[in-house]
């Protein structure tokens, strides 16, 4: 019976701890990609096994830990003992939580946009960083963060070579892009006193919101599926009242709604539908794409610019110009073009 009380007072515990274990096991053998890649694609749209190792590592951990942080917890009460939190409650921290994420992801726009004002090209392009290998990012789908953390990682842990840690782009990151290591590891502690007194399945929410809003950030962006998914659940669980109504559900649920149509329309808006703008940076000998239907080429301040037929899907098109061009450039931007997906499929 002892042992029977102690699984059921610690469950969400070692629930964190079983998850651990699938979260390295996923990163070490392939065996369970796919019965696990149908559930997780649904909140992360991850294209390869790295954010679904990420996902458990950080909700197995964070369950794990949550006893020390909860209103009785170890750790907790050691915060106590300064008197400027004393008094603070889960919301209290969990507005903290969110305040530092949200900056954190206007942080990354503008690290998007700096980065285009540069090279004077269009803040609606898309950059793929060629060396050592590609890596693309963009204000919709932004890998800046990644680039930054990826070399922590990789020293951490061996990164199979189906996981990219994006490192190609962290060249191109500005010194300010570093914050991310100092507000990656505050979300999650503050993730974590967030859990206070709230019931355990509120607990669980919470971390799941606060698991995918820090894969959000480093993988994703602002207007990625696993940021509006945390920022939803974080924000929601901050404006939830006892006794429960829905009505404190509207203002969360208008601002999630309001980032899905903003990225909509940053996609329709920023479509060149005339043509596809090219422009390759640090190439290192002429560039030939012929086998492509070019209206112009031109050459400015060290760069080369061609504009090529849009009757090319962009993700297509995008990922042969990153196959042909690597080794021959540093890297390209493109222009997008959202009605593509809709109009063509191949090259």
């Amino acid at each position: 019976m002892k042992i029977l009380s102690y699984i059921y007072k610690y469950k969400i515990s070692i629930i964190g701890v079983l998850l651990l274990c699938l979260g390295f096991f996923i990163l070490k053998y392939d065996s369970l990609d796919i019965y696990i890649r149908p559930f997780t694609q649904i909140f992360l749209m991850g294209s390869s096994k790295g954010k679904d190792v990420l996902f458990f590592v950080l909700m197995g951990s964070m369950m794990f830990l949550s006893p020390l942080f909860i209103s009785d917890g170890y750790i907790r009460n050691k915060l106590n003992y300064f008197k400027d939190f004393e008094d603070w409650k889960g919301n209290d921290f969990l507005k903290r939580a969110i305040i530092l994420v949200i900056l954190a992801y206007i942080l990354g726009i503008i690290l998007e946009i700096w980065l285009r004002i540069y090279f004077n090209v269009s803040i609606f392009t898309t950059f793929v960083s060629l060396v050592p290998n590609p890596t693309s990012s963009s204000i919709l789908h932004s890998h800046i963060f990644k680039s930054v953390l990826g070399p922590f990682i990789s020293s951490v842990v061996t990164v199979p070579s189906g996981v990219h840690v994006g490192t190609s782009l962290l060249n191109y990151v500005p010194s300010l892009g570093l914050l991310i290591i100092l507000i990656f590891p505050l979300v999650y502690i503050i993730g974590l006193f967030s859990i206070g007194e709230r019931r355990e399945y509120h607990r669980v929410i919470i971390i799941f919101s606060i698991s995918t809003t820090l894969i959000g950030l480093i993988d994703g962006g602002l207007l990625s599926t696993p940021a509006l998914v945390g920022l939803s659940g974080i924000i929601g669980m901050y404006s939830l009242k006892m006794p429960f109504s829905f009505k404190n559900l509207i203002n969360p649920s208008l601002v999630i709604a309001f980032l899905i149509i903003f990225r909509v329309v940053l996609g329709i808006l920023g479509s060149n539908t005339d043509y596809y703008e090219i422009t390759v940076i640090g190439s290192s000998e002429n560039i030939d794409l012929n086998d492509y239907s070019i209206i112009s080429i031109e050459r400015q301040n060290g760069k080369m610019i061609f504009h090529i037929s849009n009757q090319y899907n962009e993700m297509v098109l995008l990922n042969d110009l990153s196959r042909y061009l690597e080794g021959k450039s540093d890297g390209f931007f493109i222009s997008g073009n959202f009605f593509s997906y809709f109009s063509s499929s191949d090259t």
